[in-house]
């Protein structure tokens, strides 16, 4: 029975990571192939499956992740140097295979439920390979589950910050009783340690949101909008600055006409304690 405990937990390991993935919106080319080595290959499209949700959800490509088709090896514990340069290796090898799915193969990602430092995260990086720690697949999995259980309420967008690249927002909207219900969570997908959410910051992305897609539903149904919000930080975030920010903002009734703010935000930080996410409710929504 011991023999088998090792590849049995790695096989457990990729099922459950192939599923993260295409809730993300990836589709899998290729899983425990033998030929190249690789644990996954597979390519971003956008469009979530397993399952797939029953209305219309476009998601973007995760702002950590490689560009185009990429090679994923996955660590259940820990990891060492050599790990990524055999990485890098065996995508140099398959890209003399003589099969597209191969030679397309344009990023390297490695997986780890372990969690790295920034500096790390930033030298594998450096090295050309993109680390998804435990840290950061907590995140991912909280946006996985967000997006779908949102999509099975209505249409669902992923939009990207203008002016704050690493910054995006799920939104979905429904029609009420004489009003628009509008449910929007913001996703920060920055390590960087020297980065901390400031009053500043979430007034940009509260007004970038109302201008590009609270603003339209006004104009074009005359209705009022009643939204909630939840934020998930990766990295650190003082919880009393980013609230304050957001009722600052929620106050101004004249820059959001006819836009109310139902209640106060839920606020997820994880740079210190990624798991107090999930103490918080049963429901994501």
């Amino acid at each position: 029975m011991v023999g088998h405990f090792a590849p049995e937990v790695g096989r457990a390991m990729e099922d459950e990571f192939a599923v993260l993935i295409e809730r993300l919106g990836y589709r899998i080319d290729r899983k425990r192939d033998e030929k190249s080595g690789l644990d996954i290959i597979a390519h971003f499209k956008g469009e979530p499956i397993n399952p797939k949700p029953p209305h219309e959800c476009t998601l973007l490509k995760p702002s950590f992740a490689p560009e185009g088709r990429t090679a994923f090896s996955l660590k259940r514990g820990d990891f060492v140097e050599g790990d990524i340069d055999e990485l890098l290796e065996k995508i140099k090898k398959a890209e003399g295979l003589n099969e597209e799915v191969y030679k397309s193969i344009r990023g390297a990602s490695i997986v780890t439920n372990y969690t790295k430092t920034e500096a790390q995260l930033d030298h594998f990086l450096a090295k050309g390979v993109h680390c998804w720690d435990g840290r950061r697949l907590i995140f991912y999995a909280v946006k996985a589950r967000s997006a779908l259980e949102l999509a099975f309420k209505g249409p669902l967008w992923e939009e990207v910050v203008e002016g704050f690249s690493k910054a995006s927002y799920l939104i979905q909207t429904w029609t009420g009783t004489g009003a628009m219900l509008v449910n929007v969570v913001i996703l920060i997908d920055d390590h960087d340690k020297n980065f901390t959410m400031g009053h500043d910051h979430v007034e940009h992305i509260l007004k970038y949101i109302y201008e590009k897609s609270l603003k339209p539903m006004v104009d074009k149904t005359r209705l009022d909008v009643q939204v909630t919000f939840k934020f998930h930080i990766l990295g650190i975030a003082d919880k009393a600055v980013v609230e304050n920010a957001y009722f600052d903002y929620a106050r101004k009734d004249s820059d959001h006409p006819k836009v109310v703010f139902s209640g106060p935000p839920q606020i997820f930080q994880y740079g210190a304690a990624p798991w107090a996410t999930l103490l918080t409710s049963s429901s994501w929504i």
